[in-house]
């Protein structure tokens, strides 16, 4: 059985890892991936052509510094606000480190207008990205076990930039996803099916946006990568008829369909998830933090995660045991009748 302190840290260091090492291929077709990789296992940088490519190899995206930044306010024990939420990224992105290179489009467009004084219950209603789900990984792990306190922390954590139904649901999804894999008992059937229920719940939620049912989305991944008959088979399938792009419905799903391709191991599912192309950081990251917290952090390789923790300046096992810390007695998995509760579609 893998200790819940073990779960935590793998998940905090899969998100790293994946975001790290998908760094050196994002949004580059497969064939370019290909053709200047091969396929790419270890840190490297992007090729020339890429605006990242004289950045330190090992240094992260957004993805890992603003699922960082929710994770320290609820190591804090901060209740997550929209307005608590929306006051670190300001000021995250004031710091102008290499990280805020990688912005999104909703999260770029949200950040101008929270510095020009509107509400931040106002400024994410247009976001429709995956911005919300790449940066929800600690609410996973604080709230294993309490699925209503895990929907609340979902809405305030996206409301600043994804305030919209569309992008929640992808939050929601792999929040569901990470807080079942914390269980003693999970397997990756119950993390998807955690991950589906996450979504039809999510999408219940912020400013009305056109969206792709994720969880049907998540379906068709799960299915053509246990259809295939290896790995590659499993990447150029799910590239072809989900798509890797910004939206949810692809990178969120296509995370999904790797974690299932890679039946939960971690090395193989961020490795997949940086050579299949596309958001190719939010992928590996996603899926890293879903087997990290499926697996622990000895399902990682050691190596990479200190020197990933060494570029960056982090400590994601002390992290890790100050999010566990406040929440043990209450979050510590339970009984299967109080895990994320089931809904019908």
């Amino acid at each position: 059985m893998t200790p819940f302190f073990s779960k935590a840290h793998g998940c905090l260091a899969g998100v790293a890892l994946g975001d790290a090492l998908g760094r050196a291929t994002e949004f580059l077709t497969r064939d370019q991936i290909r053709a200047h990789f091969g396929w790419l296992v270890h840190l490297a940088a992007p090729p020339d052509f890429h605006p990242a490519h004289a950045h330190p190899l090992g240094i992260v995206t957004d993805d890992t510094a603003q699922t960082l930044l929710i994770a320290n306010l609820l190591a804090r024990g901060e209740t997550l606000t929209p307005e608590n939420v929306a006051a670190a990224l300001v000021k995250w992105s004031d710091e102008k480190s290499l990280q805020t290179n990688y912005l999104g489009p909703s999260t770029r467009r949200a950040l101008a207008q929270l510095k020009e004084g509107v509400s931040p219950r106002e400024t994410g209603k247009s976001g429709t990205t995956n911005g919300a789900a790449m940066r929800v990984a600690a609410i996973g792990i604080v709230n294993a076990g309490n699925f209503d306190r895990l929907m609340n922390d979902v809405i305030a954590a996206s409301a600043p930039t994804h305030n919209t139904r569309n992008a929640i649901q992808g939050g929601a999804a792999v929040a569901c996803a990470i807080a079942e894999a914390m269980s003693p008992n999970s397997t990756v059937e119950t993390v998807i099916a955690a991950s589906q229920r996450g979504a039809i719940h999510g999408r219940e939620h912020g400013a009305w946006s056109w969206c792709t049912p994720l969880e049907k989305r998540i379906e068709l991944a799960v299915k053509l990568a246990n259809e295939s008959l290896n790995i590659e088979e499993a990447l150029q399938k799910i590239y072809d008829y989900v798509g890797t792009g910004l939206d949810p419905a692809e990178s969120v799903a296509a995370a999904f369909g790797v974690v299932a391709a890679a039946r939960g191991d971690a090395t193989t599912a961020i490795n997949a998830g940086v050579n299949i192309g596309g958001d190719t950081d939010t992928v590996a990251s996603i899926a890293g933090a879903i087997c990290g917290a499926l697996h622990g952090i000895e399902s990682l390789d050691q190596n990479l995660v200190r020197e990933v923790e060494r570029v960056n300046g982090f400590n994601l096992e002390a992290l890790a045991r100050e999010l566990i810390r406040p929440h043990r007695s209450r979050n510590a998995p339970r009984s299967e009748a109080e895990r994320v509760r089931p809904v019908r579609s």
